[in-house]
């Protein structure tokens, strides 16, 4: 159960690096148990303010917050987001992180950023512990369905409207040379058929021009029928990544509901 909103724990802040960040609560609500820490993916180009508003919603529950950031470089390129992946895994792998059970909230292309871990958890020896210290999985607005989606997600995100129709042909040839297109398959296919088998939650919408509503009910469907607890919140109108913005009472309370059900972080004495 969460803390009363007037109890809100201080946090300190340490930038790990440009594009991650540390928020240690130093709250000692949490007893008996390991602090959990939120893994924090968000979308390409988030501000600083919009960020913060999701993680008030973590504040009560006594978590430490990574804040990853991603570029759309991790997204293009295979070599550059696989490595970036694995700088995040090795960094989760050190003091003070080892010990901790983690808790996922990936937004957009911050969803890609955590398939290409979830992959590297299952080839890279290292870090094949790293799907069992998670204990929940929330994703919003994640970028799923046709290269033309990818690539129109792609343009929305980078470029001036007058410019987004050239730079989406420029992503579909490019998304679409062979071994860009072979890797991207095995991340997203690896995401919907070996995911990570804690709960999880996903928020999206049905006009969501960058995801592909029917692919992620059809994805929440498979994993419901492998026994995993998987639960979806839709819009029928709403924005990318900017469903809490629109719904915020709907999204609060189906994001609250969801990490009460989590229950104590524990894990094995041995990772």
């Amino acid at each position: 159960m969460p803390l009363p909103q007037s109890a809100y724990p201080a946090f300190t802040m340490n930038r790990l690096s440009k594009t991650i960040t540390l928020y240690r609560n130093s709250s000692k609500y949490l007893t008996g148990c390991r602090r959990p820490l939120l893994l924090m993916l968000p979308w390409f180009g988030a501000k600083p303010h919009a960020v913060e508003r999701y993680r008030q919603i973590y504040y009560p529950y006594g978590y430490d917050i990574l804040v990853v950031e991603s570029s759309i470089k991790h997204f293009l390129w295979p070599h550059s987001g696989m490595s970036y992946a694995l700088q995040v895994m090795e960094l989760l792998q050190r003091e003070p992180f080892d010990s901790c059970p983690l808790v996922i909230h990936a937004f957009s292309i911050g969803g890609f950023v955590f398939a290409e871990m979830i992959l590297a958890s299952r080839n890279v020896p290292c870090h094949s512990n790293f799907k069992s210290r998670i204990v929940g999985q929330i994703f919003d607005s994640l970028v799923i369905g046709s290269v033309d989606q990818m690539a129109k997600g792609v343009s929305q995100m980078t470029a001036p409207p007058f410019l987004q129709p050239i730079l989406k042909r420029m992503v579909v040839f490019w998304l679409l040379s062979g071994y860009i297109s072979s890797h991207h398959k095995a991340i997203v296919n690896n995401f919907m058929e070996h995911p990570c088998r804690t709960p999880i939650l996903v928020f999206y919408s049905k006009d969501d021009p960058l995801s592909d509503y029917m692919q992620v009910e059809t994805m929440l469907h498979n994993w419901q029928k492998t026994g995993i607890r998987a639960f979806g919140k839709s819009w029928d109108i709403s924005r990318h990544a900017g469903h809490m913005r629109q719904h915020p009472q709907e999204y609060q309370s189906t994001l609250q509901n969801f990490l009460s059900s989590l229950g104590p972080y524990h894990l094995p004495s041995k990772l």
